[in-house]
């Protein structure tokens, strides 16, 4: 695939290392320091990529908000000086991605890379949005509190809307739902309205009580109070999921820990679970239980196993923990327990505060990994020994 890389720098600072890894990579970059040339390169290209580096001319955030309103298209990777990052007001102004000034060759080459990943998808994204049976649901679950499910949800789903997907996010906790909150939002539509208002009324477009949130991702909310989930069914849920899938490219449901009728239809409609363990006894007992539940249910050959705050050398081995599940580990999180507190505290994902962190840098592996077997198709599970953690 053709991608236009371009460089513009109102201080006439050289392109250096960004030419040399590009060219590397056979790529071609343009470089200028005139503005009107730049529109003029970014009118006539449109798979497009700029680095975008001004200090002295314009304020650089200004010129990336003015850009991305008049080129849409382009991927814009803000170079900033490093006392004026700012990763939250980047992407309000329409960056894709920021560099520090003085970015080190992993960083740049992180970039690039991220760029590519969005390019591909972005091209193939208009063929994908025409095979509706394309679209994926993934549900994210585990019967123990804590383990860190919404905060994969949220994440998980910028890390995918970063790779040119669009994504929902359906909170199945209907009765406390903590989606919105971890996105600092308070949704004034959510699932309960739709349910009133919109459930089988074609006029009514789901994404009408959806909430757009920062990272380029919709959330349907859970209801405004506990007591109202009673009036929610799970044929309302089906039918909500089934009108998602017709607008977006991935839906993930932030499963609640109880089991219920709505429960088990999430996971009906869903293409993947996300079974979220942490390697604690209490939680891998549970964990082992609800497995055997999803199998009972013919849903275990959805399950893709990720083990959440993994820090070498503790608790039980993995290789252990995967004869006991009879599952291979899809995916391990790393432990970085002030990025995730930091994140909830503040009410934003570290996808957008944070995303070079260790966790930003492994959630945005999964997303990757995710979409690769989602391209590939179904493959069949191995079939290994089954161990128990309780007993004989």
């Amino acid at each position: 695939m053709d991608i236009n890389w371009f460089y513009f720098s109102d201080t006439n600072t050289p392109p250096g290392e960004v030419k040399i890894l590009l060219e590397k990579q056979r790529f071609k970059l343009s470089v200028t320091n005139q503005i009107e040339k730049l529109h003029t390169l970014l009118i006539q290209n449109n798979q497009s990529v700029l680095f975008l580096k001004a200090h002295t001319l314009y304020n650089v955030y200004e010129l990336c908000q003015e850009i991305s309103v008049l080129y849409p298209h382009v991927y814009i990777i803000l170079i900033v000086p490093d006392n004026m990052e700012n990763l939250k007001k980047a992407m309000l102004m329409g960056a894709s991605d920021t560099l520090r000034s003085s970015y080190d060759h992993d960083e740049l080459s992180e970039a690039i890379d991220h760029a590519k990943k969005y390019m591909e998808h972005r091209a193939k994204k208009d063929q994908l949005y025409l095979l509706k049976e394309k679209s994926r649901v993934i549900a994210i679950s585990n019967p123990k509190g804590g383990v860190g499910r919404t905060l994969l949800t949220v994440n998980l789903a910028i890390a995918f809307a970063r790779m040119g997907k669009r994504v929902a996010v359906i909170d199945g906790n209907l009765q406390f739902g903590e989606v919105a909150m971890y996105y600092n939002m308070k949704p004034k539509r959510s699932i309960y309205e739709w349910v009133k208002e919109g459930y089988g009324r074609e006029n009514y477009s789901i994404d009408q009580y959806m909430t757009n949130v920062e990272g380029d991702v919709s959330i349907l909310a859970a209801p405004p109070r506990p007591e109202f989930f009673e009036g929610i069914s799970d044929e309302h849920m089906q039918a909500a999921i089934e009108a998602t899938k017709k607008l977006f490219d991935i839906v993930i449901i932030d499963m609640p820990v109880y089991l219920s009728e709505i429960h088990l239809r999430c996971l009906d409609m869903a293409d993947e679970v996300l079974l979220l363990a942490v390697n604690e006894i209490s939680v891998l007992r549970l964990s082992q239980l609800y497995l055997e539940t999803l199998d009972s249910i013919k849903q275990r050959d959805k399950v893709k196993l990720i083990l959440n705050r993994n820090t070498k050398g503790q608790g039980i081995e993995i290789k252990k923990i995967e004869e006991i599940f009879g599952l291979p580990l899809f995916y391990s999180l790393p432990e970085q327990v002030n990025v995730a507190t930091a994140s909830i505290k503040a009410g934003q994902p570290f996808m957008l505060s944070n995303s070079r962190s260790h966790l930003g840098k492994g959630v945005w592996k999964l997303a990757e990994k995710l979409i690769d077997q989602m391209n590939e198709g179904p493959t069949e599970g191995k079939k290994s020994r089954r161990w128990f953690l309780v007993g004989k």
